[in-house]
């Protein structure tokens, strides 16, 4: 006979362990299952990012804000697109899930809370992280989650692959996995699908956005099976039409589709943080963006223009070595110095040097003559002081020194914003819009068009997917 339980929960990440742990707070039994073999999901990946207004910890910085302004910069940014009702759900829950954390005595980062430039920015100090990124997170809640799990409220089966949900004739709903190759169940009232998106499964991706380009720097179990499952069986997929990629992207090795946020990423979502000693050139070896460029979605909309969606990032020995003020350095690599540019630039794969620009061009497959106009091109307006062809000011950097660089740059995805539409409540719909008994859904399943519309907004991914989490845990508890 199968077990039963209050919540059945497809996934053990953010979204699921929240569930859980709020849950089994309230006296609830919680059963997880999770493909991996370990909890915490996309937290092991994600840069941990939180937004919320009218925080605790805002408070005690003196940053006054407040739920309306947040959602108000929300709408600012993404042009009122998405799904208003869930953007309004979690922006009033977030501050809860902060100052929940804040109880738990996250360790939050000492420049938190602040505005970030990656994306477009809020109009306050808003972003809120801990000192190791979403681990913080994961670290902050595991004592909770141990507790629970030792209580005998909340169970978790890893290595567990969802298979799908079958109604009883009791009115409970089965859910059924296989585990080493073994079938088996667990009985709920109801099951939250909390499986994370499918930035990682190119198949799936291409059966939603065709042929866009991809190159993914997405969390590697996020595959999409459990969304394929939820279509294949009425629920409703959407705001794919959404898609917007990160710049930055660094396939360590050519052709295999993926970048690495943590491992390799080009400074090139804005100019904020790094004024630029180089140029970009896309694939046909000409410039296509003031490459001073502040704001993040104008970059990438930019690039989305450009013959697959990949770009190289040109400089010179002078600019390689150049250093700040202070005598820092800040190369074009996020968390590089110039020798391990200059050791990846030896393989010749992700980075490439050369003698001459000539060779350079050969290097990485662009036409000599172009490259070489390019370059004398942009030389002369640092000479003049004057870009008349994209207004670039920072002119401070000719490429005239060898050996010359090149960094082979992808707009990569790092979440995915076409998800699996719910109502209000969170609740799984069919294409009449009708909510499927007893299943829901939080976290990235939802997509990030979903609680972030049309545009990146800072904090509206991992934020959400622990407020919708909690929500869930509270309601359906009882």
């Amino acid at each position: 006979m199968s077990r039963i339980y209050d919540i059945g929960i497809v996934g053990a990440g953010t979204a699921g362990m929240a569930c859980a742990i709020e849950a089994a707070k309230r006296g609830g039994s919680v059963c997880l299952i999770d493909k991996s073999d370990k909890v915490g999901g996309a937290m092991h990946w994600s840069g941990g990012h939180m937004s919320a207004g009218g925080t605790r910890h805002q408070r005690r910085n003196g940053i006054e804000d407040s739920v309306k302004a947040h959602y108000n910069d929300i709408i600012r940014i993404n042009g009122g697109t998405g799904d208003l009702q869930l953007i309004k759900k979690a922006v009033e829950e977030a501050p809860k899930t902060l100052d929940w954390l804040d109880d738990l005595n996250f360790p939050w980062a000492p420049e938190c809370p602040r505005i970030i430039y990656g994306h477009v920015p809020y109009t306050a100090p808003r972003t809120q992280y801990g000192v190791n990124k979403a681990m913080s997170i994961l670290e902050t809640i595991l004592p909770e989650w141990e507790k629970y799990v030792e209580s005998g409220n909340i169970e978790v089966i890893l290595e567990a692959s969802f298979a799908l949900v079958e109604d009883d004739e009791g009115g409970m709903k089965n859910m059924i996995y296989t585990k080493y190759g073994a079938i088996d169940s667990v009985s709920a009232s109801h099951i939250v699908f909390t499986t994370g998106g499918y930035g990682s499964s190119h198949d799936y991706f291409k059966s939603k956005h065709g042929n866009t380009p991809f190159n993914s720097s997405a969390y590697p179990e996020a595959t999409g099976e459990v969304m394929s499952y939820l279509e294949n069986n009425g629920a409703v997929f959407r705001m794919a039409d959404f898609h917007i990629p990160s710049l930055g992207g660094i396939e360590l090795e050519p052709g295999s589709g993926r970048s690495n946020f943590n491992e390799a990423w080009a400074m090139v979502l804005t100019s904020v943080y790094r004024e630029p000693r180089d140029i970009y050139v896309n694939s046909f070896g000409k410039r296509f963006l003031k490459e001073d460029e502040i704001n993040a979605d104008t970059r990438e909309r930019i690039m989305m223009k450009q013959d697959e969606w990949f770009f190289y990032v040109i400089f010179d020995e002078a600019s390689l070595l150049e250093r700040n003020e202070d005598g820092s350095e800040n190369p074009i690599m996020m968390g590089w110095d110039t020798d391990m540019i200059k050791k990846e630039a030896a393989r010749n794969k992700a980075i490439f040097r050369a003698e001459t620009i000539d060779e350079l061009a050969n290097k990485i497959n662009l036409p000599i003559d172009v490259l070489t106009n390019t370059i004398k091109e942009f030389n002369g307006y640092v000479d003049n002081g004057e870009d008349p062809d994209f207004g670039r000011t920072y002119l401070e950097n000719k490429i005239e020194k060898a050996p010359f660089y090149a960094i082979k740059v992808f707009a990569s995805l790092l979440v995915t914003f076409g998800g699996i539409q719910v109502n209000e409540s969170l609740q799984v719909v069919n294409e009449q819009g009708v909510g499927m008994t007893g299943q829901y859904a939080a976290g990235e399943v939802l997509g990030l068009g979903a609680t972030s519309g049309n545009a990146f907004c800072s904090g509206m991914a991992i934020t959400p997917a622990l407020s919708f989490g909690r929500i869930l845990g509270r309601e359906l508890t009882g």
